[in-house]
């Protein structure tokens, strides 16, 4: 349970693990590697998106670049007891420990807020936000695996 919390720790507040990206870029379904490059990571992923983060003041800066080269920043701070990432977008993501894991928030430019869990799933852990949105991260080598999957289509109709 310790090593499970330490992983928890480690993927939502480390200064160099790649932030995710703002949920709206996730138009597919998709996958990414994220490996220790230099002081921090980088993330390539089967759509051809990449992200890169590195360290940054108390924090750290990723740049995301989808496959067709547009590009968004995000700088990650400490925020309470966990952290929040502010994107180049307008996008705000907070992420605070809960339980055993941690909750995420998300607010886009438009003040339209996504609410989301962070929690262990097998030797990683699972992302479930009320769009449907989410994703599930493992230990992959040196680094790790994440599948992506973007909102649903109903999420939110009755």
């Amino acid at each position: 349970m310790r090593r499970l919390a330490l992983l928890i720790l480690a993927i939502t507040c480390s200064v160099v693990a790649a932030a995710p990206p703002p949920s709206n870029t996730v138009t597919k379904p998709r996958y990414g590697t994220t490996q220790p490059f230099g002081p921090g990571t980088t993330t390539r992923r089967t759509d051809g998106s990449t992200a890169n983060t590195r360290p940054f003041g108390g924090g750290s800066v990723t740049t995301e670049r989808d496959a067709g080269g547009k590009t968004i920043t995000g700088t990650t701070r400490p925020f309470g007891n966990g952290t929040s990432t502010t994107w180049s977008n307008g996008t705000q993501t907070t992420t605070r420990p809960f339980g055993n894991g941690a909750s995420t928030t998300e607010v886009n430019k438009n003040g339209q807020s996504i609410q989301g869990t962070i929690r262990p799933f097998g030797q990683g852990t699972a992302t479930h936000r009320v769009d449907g949105s989410g994703s599930t991260t493992r230990p992959f080598g040196s680094g790790t695996v994440t599948r992506e999957t973007p909102k649903s289509s109903s999420a939110g109709k009755r």
